[in-house]
């Protein structure tokens, strides 16, 4: 089976540390209670996720061919006649991101965007109500997002035997006869990478205060420790009850 580059260090970087945080926060955030001092690294885990992002956003314009949106298929009619193939007979094979995978991609990217802004939100001292069901609607929807992509790639590999799962460890799928792949994996683009990702381990891992769980976000103080919001939801409490009296 005769295979072709498709995806760049960066891009693969990214995907694999993106799963692990993603796993590590929706983890910590399933098993350790809100007060425990380990509860911290779940939010640390989501604001470098974020940043991964902000990284993917920009190597999406700029990088190599399949890396870039504008492979992305987001045609309605395309993803809806991919699900009715895979359905009905064999899908067609894409060289690049496929419409399923395509718009699980952008889903992924929109939930965990959106599960940084409330989550930042709820630890600024907002109000925290609707701000927290926010942020757990959207984790359910994106691990909704990730079970449904990984259920796609066995499916695809069931159908076409093309050992799909493997493209984001070698960066290679199986060639199409009219369709060329890149060149150039960007091997140095993927160290500028893990560089500017352990900078910003540096910079969060510096701004973080573990005695009192706070971190300062560009001179903005985060609460990362659920006992503060707690003492702070109980002041206003009784500011209001004063009030009322």
């Amino acid at each position: 089976m005769k295979k072709t580059s498709v995806y760049d260090w960066p891009t693969r970087l990214f995907h694999w540390l993106f799963a692990f945080l993603f796993l590590a926060a929706f983890i910590i955030g399933e098993t350790v209670d809100d007060d425990s001092s380990l509860f911290s690294y779940h939010m640390l885990a989501g604001l470098t996720i974020v940043f991964l992002i902000i990284l993917r956003i920009v190597w999406g314009f700029i990088g190599s061919t399949y890396a870039r949106f504008s492979s992305f298929k987001l045609k309605p009619a395309e993803l809806f006649k991919y699900v009715k193939d895979a359905v009905m007979a064999k899908t067609k094979r894409y060289l690049g991101h496929n419409p399923a995978s395509s718009y699980a991609a952008l889903l992924m990217f929109i939930s965990a965007i959106g599960l940084a802004v409330t989550g930042v939100l709820m630890t600024s001292g907002s109000e925290t109500d609707f701000y927290e069901e926010t942020h757990e609607i959207l984790a359910n929807v994106f691990l909704v997002a990730v079970i449904t992509h990984l259920v796609g790639i066995v499916f695809h590999h069931l159908k076409h035997r093309d050992a799909l799962w493997s493209s984001m460890m070698d960066g290679k799928k199986k060639a199409l006869p009219d369709k060329v792949g890149i060149t150039n994996m960007k091997p140095v683009a993927g160290i500028l990478f893990i560089i500017v990702t352990l900078l910003w381990f540096g910079y969060l891992g510096a701004q973080y205060d573990r005695n009192t769980q706070t971190l300062d976000l560009f001179g903005t103080e985060l609460t990362l420790g659920e006992e503060e919001h707690e003492s702070l939801s109980v002041l206003e409490d009784e500011d209001h009850e004063q009030e009322n009296d």
